[in-house]
């Protein structure tokens, strides 16, 4: 027989504020292409939405790779976002906390019940050496 689970407290806990509470980052979505004082054109593109909430983690896993016969640290950047956020694979984001940029490898649907539709799960990679106004 099945027992009753007993109530998570706090207000942070119910609804959409309890799915949110986790989310540690606002990010912006950029699109397109755009062009600097110069002329160059850069693929980071333009800011379309800002202050997106989102979760970023971040994990490694080590490898042993037989050619070499080393190991070598495979690291992973995933984030979740909402359902909402029309995000596609040519965006860039941009982590308005830490002005870090990434590129979007991946897009899943997050399985899920009940009356909130689930979040987005991106795989992403990290652009270095960029900015609004390079590339």
């Amino acid at each position: 027989m099945a027992r009753v689970r007993p109530p998570v407290s706090g207000s942070a806990a119910k609804g959409v504020a309890g799915v949110q509470r986790f989310w540690n980052r606002r990010v912006t979505i950029m699109r397109g292409t755009d062009a600097n004082a110069y002329g160059d054109e850069s693929d980071v593109g333009v800011p379309i939405y800002t202050g997106v909430p989102a979760a970023l983690a971040e994990t490694s896993q080590t490898a042993f790779d037989s050619a070499s016969e080393r190991q070598q640290i495979i690291r992973t950047v995933t984030c979740t976002v909402p359902n909402w956020a029309d995000v596609l694979t040519t965006d860039t984001l941009r982590d308005e906390t830490t002005g870090l940029y990434y590129m979007i490898e991946s897009i899943e649907a997050q399985p899920g019940i009940g009356y909130y539709p689930p979040p987005k799960i991106l795989t992403l990679r990290m652009r270095s050496g960029v900015t609004i106004t390079s590339d």
